[in-house]
C-alpha cells in the first residue's frame, strides 16, 4: 500500500498578507496598543508591518512599471514628509517611525498584486466578523444581562488626558467595558469589543459591512446582519449613518438586471426612502448634539479649526496635540481627547501633511467615478466619512485603503 505525504503549499506572499491583515486590525487601537504593559507592541505592529512587506516585495518573480513607479512615489513621499519634518519646529520623537508607517504602506499598495489586494480586504473583514460574533456574546450575556462577570481588570491610558492608568474591565481578555452610555436612568455599556472605545469598535465594523456589500462580488445577507447588530450595540451616530448609506447605495447601484419593472419600481421608490433616510438621520444627529458626547465632538471641530488657523499651510507641528487641546472650551474640565482624524491632521501638519490622503482620495474617487465603478467609489466615500468623523489618522489600515486608490 503506498504511502500518501502531506504536502504543504508554503506561499509567502500569501503569508505576508496574513500577517498584514492581522497587524492591520490590531493596530487600529485595540486595546493593548493602549496599555503600559504592552508598552512596545505599537513598535512590535510596525516591525511586523515592515517585515511582511519587505517579504512580500522580495518574493515577486517579475516587477511590472507599476511597482517601479511605486519605488518613485515611496521615495518622493518620504522626501515630502521630511520637507515637513524640516519645518516643523515641534519636531516628535514619534515622527520617523510615522514616515516609515506611510512609507511601508505606501510600497505596499503598489507592490501587492490586485488579487492579494482583495484577499487583504477579505481576511480583515474575516478578522472583524470573528470579533464581532466574540464581542456579541460577551456584550449580551455580560455587560447587557450580567449573567457573567469580568474576570478581571486591566489599565490603559486611552481615556486619561495627564498619562494616567484608567481601569476596564475585562473577560478572558477577549472583551472589554470601556464606554457606557446613558439612557434616562438606565446605563447600557456600549459594545468596544477590544478596542479602546466604542467608536473605534463601530469604525471597524462598519468596514468590514462595506467590504461585504461593495468590495464583494456577492455579499452574504447573514453576515451583514451579524455586523449590523454588533454596529447597533456600539452606539455610535456615525456606525449608524454609514451603516444607513450603505444600505440604502447598494439598493440604488445594485443589478436588476433586464427586468425593466424592477428598475422602474426602484428608481421611483429611491426618492421616497432618500427622504426618510435624511429625516432619521436628521434625528439622529440633534438627538446626537443634545448629549454630552455630541457636545464634545462638535466642541473637537471647533477646537481643531482654531488650531488649524493659526498655522494653515504647514499646521503646528505633528504630535503637537497642545495646539488643539488649548482651543478647547472650559465645559470639558478633564475630557481632553480628541475625536476626529480630518482636525488632527489639519492641527498637525496643515493643508501639507493632508495632501498625501486628499490626493490619494480624489485619484481614486476619479478613477472610480471614469469607470462607472460603483461600488468601489461608494466604498471609498464612505470610509472617508468614517475616517473625518473618527480619531484614525495615522493608522496603518486608512493609510492601506487611501494609498491603493494610487
Amino acid at each position: 500500500m503506498q504511502e500518501k505525504k502531506l504536502v504543504i503549499n508554503f506561499s509567502v506572499p500569501l503569508a505576508a498578507v496574513y500577517l498584514l491583515a492581522v497587524t492591520f486590525v490590531f493596530e487600529m487601537r485595540s486595546v493593548w496598543t493602549a496599555m503600559p504593559k504592552y508598552s512596545r507592541i505599537n513598535d512590535l505592529l510596525l516591525l511586523l508591518l515592515v517585515v511582511a512587506t519587505v517579504a512580500y516585495v522580495f518574493s515577486r518573480k517579475q516587477y511590472t512599471g507599476h511597482f517601479l513607479n511605486g519605488i518613485i512615489t515611496t521615495a518622493a513621499l518620504c522626501a515630502y514628509l521630511y520637507i515637513y519634518y524640516f519645518y516643523d519646529e515641534y519636531k516628535a520623537d514619534s515622527f520617523p517611525k510615522m514616515v516609515l508607517r506611510f512609507c511601508t504602506v505606501c510600497l505596499l499598495c503598489f507592490a501587492l498584486r490586485e488579487e492579494h489586494k482583495q484577499k487583504l480586504f477579505e481576511l480583515m473583514e474575516k478578522i472583524i466578523i470573528v470579533i464581532a460574533v466574540v464581542s456579541l456574546a460577551f456584550w449580551l450575556v455580560g455587560s447587557l444581562l450580567g449573567i457573567i462577570q469580568p474576570s478581571g481588570i486591566e489599565y490603559t491610558i486611552w481615556s486619561s488626558t495627564d498619562g494616567s492608568e484608567v481601569p476596564i474591565n475585562n473577560y478572558f481578555h477577549l472583551y472589554f467595558e470601556t464606554q457606557y452610555q446613558r439612557f434616562f436612568d438606565t446605563i447600557i455599556m456600549r459594545n468596544s469589543a477590544i478596542f479602546t472605545e466604542a467608536p473605534m469598535s463601530s469604525f471597524m465594523f462598519c468596514f468590514a459591512f462595506l467590504v461585504e456589500l461593495f468590495k464583494k462580488k456577492q455579499y452574504n445577507v447573514k453576515i451583514c446582519v451579524l455586523l449590523l447588530i454588533a454596529i447597533v450595540t456600539c452606539i455610535s451616530t456615525t456606525g449608524y449613518v454609514v451603516a444607513i448609506i450603505a444600505i440604502f447605495m447598494k439598493y440604488v447601484i445594485s443589478n436588476t438586471g433586464k427586468n425593466t419593472v424592477a428598475s422602474v419600481l426602484k428608481l421611483a421608490i429611491a426618492p421616497f426612502v432618500l427622504i426618510v433616510i435624511v429625516l432619521v438621520m436628521e434625528y439622529v444627529f440633534e438627538s446626537k448634539l443634545q448629549t454630552t458626547s455630541g457636545s464634545l465632538r462638535m466642541d473637537d471641530f471647533v477646537a481643531g479649526f482654531k488650531a488649524w488657523m493659526l498655522h494653515p499651510i504647514m499646521g503646528n507641528g505633528y504630535g503637537n496635540s497642545n495646539s488643539y487641546v488649548y482651543m478647547m472650551s472650559t465645559f470639558r474640565i478633564d475630557r481632553k481627547g480628541f475625536s476626529n482624524s480630518l482636525m488632527q491632521i489639519l492641527a498637525y501638519g496643515g493643508l501639507y501633511l493632508l495632501a498625501p490622503y486628499a490626493g490619494s482620495f480624489g485619484l481614486g474617487a476619479y478613477r472610480y467615478f471614469k469607470k462607472a465603478d460603483w461600488n468601489n467609489l461608494v466604498f471609498i466615500c464612505l470610509f472617508l466619512i468614517m475616517f473625518i468623523f473618527t480619531i484614525t489618522s495615522f493608522q496603518m489600515l486608512p493609510l492601506f485603503v487611501f494609498f491603493s486608490l494610487l
